[in-house]
């Protein structure tokens, strides 16, 4: 069964379009319109000298107040437009063919190793250690430069993928050190993956991060519409992948996407405290796209508790994971798992080996407190991998709560749950 797409590209008259304020010409401490590099379509309106904003086309003049809130919205939004960096990581052919199946998944696995023992003991990044061994190219793309993409080694034709670190994270995040050479073990390497640097945002207190996840996520609704406009990529090519407070920006980035509706999202662990009771349309849920999937690891202290997406993973009852001994542990648990899923997808077994058992929706919670599963449903799923090679049946099918035990320490993956 096909999900229903919603129409995107419609009017939405609940709340206002924020987005298309723009502040005044001769205010000095913003950028004037005329010199935004925004496409023609987001500049409906004009300064005007009598302190209220004049319309374009007929509409209704805006009061102050109204401008005001317009304009503190505005500057809100354009912060984290200017503050928000994209890098496309390709891997060096030439090097990749240089290097044979056996030795790539060698050095995948020692990668692994390294990174995950560097990440649980010291809270170390072994980012750049794995770039040099995949021999990756990062390359910046800038909103709304159409330059800097066709200066890049974007390809419309390949899979793209979009990670998005949490709070606290920058462009150096673990996530990316795990996620960014997995993605580029897959297929040879032809893959789009960009990685979303919002540091200037992430970086600051549990409360003020938590505000900026809107702005960024419409900022990625933004950047995922100029890449769809600028080379045609297909919607069903692409996939958000977010972590943490990451996981409710690719929701929100979804909710805002205007020219499509965005295939796949993964998400992490995604950020409980401050988005427990949140609005719908303030954190991520499983209308933000065709096929929403969620990985738990930290329930109830970093992660969310309830389900959240069209399927819901629950790796060892969703909380305190073997061999780590704090929650933050438990929290990047997550990125980990999925990393060595696709790694061991681009192996020569093809499959990622966490299979999990399939438990009643209403149970989640017997499940994450009692490590127990009144109900089970008796159907199978594993998690993990690229999910490419599903079509949108397939996605359709899968649905409801899952869950799984894995090792302590990698390969976290077990052949068969008791």
């Amino acid at each position: 069964m096909m999900r229903a797409q919603s129409n995107r590209n419609g009017p939405n008259n609940d709340k206002a379009d924020t987005r298309n304020a723009m502040p005044s010409a001769n205010d000095s401490s913003l950028m004037s319109p005329s010199t935004l590099p925004i496409l023609e379509r987001h500049n409906f309106y004009s300064s005007s000298s009598s302190g209220i904003i004049a319309p374009i086309d007929g509409q209704q003049p805006i009061a102050n107040d109204e401008q005001l809130l317009r304009l503190q919205d505005y500057n809100l939004l354009y912060n984290a437009e200017k503050q928000t960096y994209f890098q496309l990581h390709s891997l060096n052919q030439v090097q990749a063919e240089g290097v044979t199946a056996q030795q790539q998944s060698i050095n995948r696995r020692l990668q692994q190793v390294v990174g995950n023992t560097l990440t649980a003991a010291f809270g170390l990044n072994a980012y750049n250690g794995q770039q040099a061994a995949v021999g990756m190219t990062t390359q910046t793309v800038r909103l709304y430069d159409a330059v800097s993409l066709r200066q890049s080694r974007f390809n419309p034709f390949h899979p793209t993928r979009i990670i998005i670190h949490g709070w606290l994270g920058n462009g150096q995040a673990n996530i990316y050190s795990y996620l960014v050479p997995a993605y580029l073990s897959l297929d040879r390497g032809n893959y789009n993956v960009f990685t979303l640097d919002w540091g200037r945002g992430a970086i600051a207190d549990y409360v003020t991060a938590s505000y900026r996840v809107k702005p960024v996520g419409q900022v990625l609704a933004k950047f995922v519409d100029f890449l769809h406009e600028e080379t045609g990529m297909r919607f069903e090519d692409l996939q958000l992948i977010g972590f943490s407070m990451g996981a409710h920006v690719a929701g929100l980035a979804g909710q805002h996407v205007q020219t499509g509706r965005v295939s796949i999202i993964r998400a992490l662990d995604p950020a409980l405290p401050f988005f427990r009771y949140a609005q719908e349309k303030e954190r991520l849920t499983k209308d933000d796209a065709d096929y929403v999937e969620v990985l738990h690891t930290s329930v109830g202290s970093y992660g969310f508790d309830r389900p959240l997406g069209h399927v819901d993973f629950y790796a060892n009852w969703g909380s305190k994971q073997p061999g780590c001994f704090w929650h933050e542990c438990s929290h990047w648990r997550a990125f980990a798992l999925l990393a060595e899923s696709l790694q061991a997808a681009s192996d020569s077994s093809g499959s990622a080996d966490f299979e999990a058992k399939g438990c009643q929706p209403a149970e989640w919670q017997q499940l994450t407190r009692h490590k127990y599963c009144p109900q089970p449903t008796g159907k199978h799923l594993h998690m993990g991998g690229d999910l490419a090679g599903l079509s949108m049946k397939q996605l359709g099918l899968r649905e409801g709560v899952y869950y799984f035990e894995t090792n302590a320490v990698p390969p976290y993956s077990v052949k068969e749950i008791p």
